[in-house]
């Protein structure tokens, strides 16, 4: 037999294309392999949410921050709404940095609100392990806010 593989014929034919049963079953094993490596959690998610507020404002803003919230969509309506299961409310003076941890969330939510008279002009940043995420400016009147959130993929 060693002969026949070496000079060619059926013995070689079959050595190099495995039986159809044999494909099937190195197939379906790529196939499992290759979903196991999508549902694998090895991305690399942010670690940290650093929020920093600068500008003008009367008095204190309210800062709303939380990594436990869902998103909800109204589709009769065509809207979109923010569920906020648990938050932390302050009232912050600019300027204002804070980091909070979000390891384990993955996500993260941030709404500043203007609750005085006075408008307020200010820049709300967000910055996920050093790299910015969102940076927007405004002038906020009256319960003016401006809001961001982020669910990192796979939660």
């Amino acid at each position: 037999m060693h002969e026949r593989l070496k000079t060619g014929g059926t013995a070689v034919r079959r050595a190099a294309v495995p039986p159809r049963a044999s494909c099937a079953a190195v197939l379906a094993a790529v196939a499992i392999c290759t979903a196991c490596n999508l549902l694998d959690d090895d991305q690399d998610y942010p670690g940290v949410a650093r929020v920093e507020i600068i500008g003008t404002a009367p008095g204190p803003l309210e800062l709303v921050v939380s990594d436990d919230f869902q998103r909800v969509a109204d589709f009769e309506q065509g809207a979109r709404y923010t569920v906020l299961v648990r938050a932390d409310t302050s009232q912050v003076e600019l300027d204002f940095v804070k980091e909070y941890d979000i390891e384990a969330a993955r996500r993260f939510y941030v709404r500043l609100t203007n609750h005085a008279s006075e408008v307020a002009d200010v820049r709300l940043s967000v910055a996920f392990d050093g790299v910015v995420g969102y940076s927007q400016a405004a002038t906020l009147a009256e319960s003016g806010a401006l809001e961001f959130s982020e669910i990192f993929f796979g939660t």
